[in-house]
């Protein structure tokens, strides 16, 4: 009888052990099933807390920078971005005249332009986006020339700076070539208004005339489309 029960019990000890082999085994199998190959598909779009980096290739008569623009981004999300702009042109002309006397003419113009971006879904590769910039811009042109007196050769100058402040919206599309490099193009409308320009000129006798000694004051409003003629190439870092 004690043979019996020990030979009872011995069998129920393995059918429960086989039991538990059986269901142990399931969520391994289980697991297998779910590794499903992983898709291939490439995104070329960067994802949130990036920086990056563009500048605007000008294609109107010659090849350069847009004005010097640079813009510098850092992208919050998939859809919102901020962006701040900058441009920088210098430009001097030099001549000496057939009496050797020499003039010269220096034209600078820098601008700020911090901006906010939304950006569509588009696809892996294309980008579209509208978006909306403050514009500050300080122009200045600065001449100078020899100029002959009965006793003398002196040196007079005419110095002029422009401010002037608006805003632009615009819309455009990035079109990534590779992975975080993008190229693009972008249009806009915008306004400006231009204070009157502040003029200090000496003359041949070292007369200084400013124009801040005038009291009256004006300026001027410009509403016009934003179009350049250029490919903005950008970098995601």
């Amino acid at each position: 009888m004690k043979k019996l029960i020990f030979a009872s019990a011995a069998l129920c000890a393995a059918a429960t052990i086989s039991a538990q082999e059986v269901v142990e085994a399931q969520p391994q199998t289980q697991s297998q099933v779910e590794e499903a190959p992983v898709s291939t598909a490439k995104n070329f779009k960067p994802g949130s807390e990036r920086f990056g980096a563009e500048a605007g290739l000008y294609l109107g008569s010659g090849f350069g920078l847009n004005g010097g623009n640079l813009n510098f981004n850092f992208t919050l999300s998939d859809e919102w971005m901020i962006r701040l702009g900058f441009g920088l042109t210098v430009v001097k002309n030099a001549e000496t005249d057939e009496n050797e006397r020499n003039h010269h003419t220096t034209t600078t113009n820098f601008n700020v332009k911090p901006g906010v971006v939304y950006s569509f879904t588009g696809t892996d590769r294309l980008e579209p986006y509208v978006g909306a910039e403050f514009v500050f811009d300080l122009g200045s042109e600065c001449q100078y020339d020899e100029e002959e007196t009965e006793e003398k050769v002196v040196d007079t100058s005419n110095k002029t700076r422009t401010p002037s402040y608006g805003g632009n919206a615009f819309t455009g599309f990035n079109f990534y070539v590779a992975k975080d490099l993008y190229i693009g193009a972008e249009v806009g409308f915008g306004f400006a208004i231009t204070p009157d320009a502040h003029n200090v000129k000496t003359d041949a006798e070292g007369k200084v005339n400013d124009s801040k000694d005038n009291k009256a004051k004006s300026h001027t409003t410009v509403i016009n489309p934003v179009v350049t003629p250029s490919v903005r190439v950008g970098w995601k870092f």
